[in-house]
C-alpha cells in the first residue's frame, strides 16, 4: 500500500492565527514570551531570535541530542510564577493544565503576568476522548495493578470544551481561535512501551478504515486566548416561566417560589 503525502498546514487569509509558531511570528520584536511548564521546550527558539523567551518548569529538563535544553531557563511552579505582574506578551501552556493540582490558580497566575491584551496558548487533552481515557487507565493500572504506588497520576485535571472556556472566561480571557486535534498517541513513545505502540496504532487504524470507528479524532484542544481583564461569564439561576427573562438568586437565600423582577409573575418552581 502506497503512503499518502499530506500537505503542511498553511493559514489562509480568512483563518485566525492559532498555532504557537504563527503567534510567535505575529509578535512585535522584543516581545516577552513565557514558555510555562516547558519541559524540553514548546518550539524551536532559534527560529525567533528577536523575542525575549523565558522557559520555566518545576524541574530542569535533561539535555538531549538536539541541544542542552531551552534557553533562559528558570525553575518555577506554574501555580506560583516567579514573574513580574503585567510583564509578558505571550504565555504558552503546552499540555500543562491537565498535570497541575490547581488549574484555576494556574490560569489566574497566567492572567497576572500577562499584559492587558496579551495572548495565551493552551493545548490539552479532551478528557472524553479515547486517548485521554486510555492514558488515565494506563496510569491507574501501573499504579495499582502493577503495585507501583509511588507513581504519580499525571492527568489530574479533566477538561471538555465547555469547562475549559468556563475556566478561562471566568479569569478574564476571550477565545480567539481553536481546533480539535487528532491524537498521534505520542505518549506511547516511552521506551518502556514503544514496542507496543506500532501494533496498537495499526489496530486503531484498522477499526477506523473498516468499521468507521475513529479513536484518533478530537483527542486534543488547541486554543488561543486573549487577556481582556473582564470576566466573560455571567450567572443565571432562574428563568421566568411567563416572560422568559433571567434572574439570579442571592447566595444563601432559600429555594422555593419566587417573583420575577422583570414582569412580577410568581413562579412556583424553585
Amino acid at each position: 500500500m502506497s503512503t499518502e503525502t499530506l500537505s503542511a498546514i498553511t493559514r489562509r487569509e480568512d483563518e485566525a492565527v492559532l498555532f504557537v509558531e504563527e503567534v510567535l511570528s505575529s509578535l512585535d520584536e522584543k516581545a516577552v514570551v513565557l514558555d510555562a511548564g516547558c519541559g524540553a521546550g514548546s518550539f524551536q527558539h532559534s527560529r525567533f531570535p528577536g523575542l525575549a523567551v523565558v522557559s520555566l518548569d518545576i524541574k530542569r529538563p535533561k539535555a538531549t541530542a538536539e541541544g542542552p535544553g531551552p534557553p533562559n531557563f528558570i525553575l518555577g511552579d506554574v501555580q506560583a510564577l516567579p514573574v513580574q505582574t503585567s510583564s509578558v506578551d505571550f504565555v504558552i501552556l503546552n499540555y500543562v493544565l491537565e498535570h497541575v493540582i490547581d488549574a484555576e490558580t494556574t490560569v489566574r497566575e497566567a492572567s497576572r503576568v500577562l499584559k492587558p491584551g496579551g495572548l495565551l496558548y493552551a493545548a490539552l487533552p479532551n478528557s472524553k476522548s479515547f486517548d485521554d481515557r486510555f492514558y488515565r487507565f494506563a496510569g491507574y493500572f501501573a499504579k495499582f495493578g502493577l503495585l507501583k504506588f509511588r507513581k504519580k497520576l499525571e492527568h489530574q485535571q479533566c477538561f471538555q470544551f465547555l469547562s475549559l472556556n468556563r475556566l478561562f472566561y471566568g479569569m478574564g480571557f476571550r477565545l480567539l481561535s481553536f481546533c480539535e486535534c487528532p491524537s498521534a498517541y505520542m505518549w506511547m513513545n516511552d521506551p518502556r512501551i514503544k514496542w507496543f505502540r506500532a501494533l496498537f496504532v495499526r489496530k486503531l487504524t484498522f477499526m477506523k478504515r473498516f468499521f468507521g470507528i475513529d479513536l484518533f479524532k478530537a483527542s486534543n484542544y488547541l486554543t488561543l486566548y486573549q487577556y481582556a481583564g473582564t470576566r466573560g461569564t455571567r450567572e443565571v439561576s432562574h428563568v421566568c416561566s411567563s416572560c422568559g427573562l433571567h434572574a439570579v438568586r442571592e447566595p444563601g437565600r432559600a429555594t422555593g417560589p419566587w417573583r420575577c423582577p422583570h414582569c412580577g409573575h410568581k413562579n412556583v418552581h424553585g
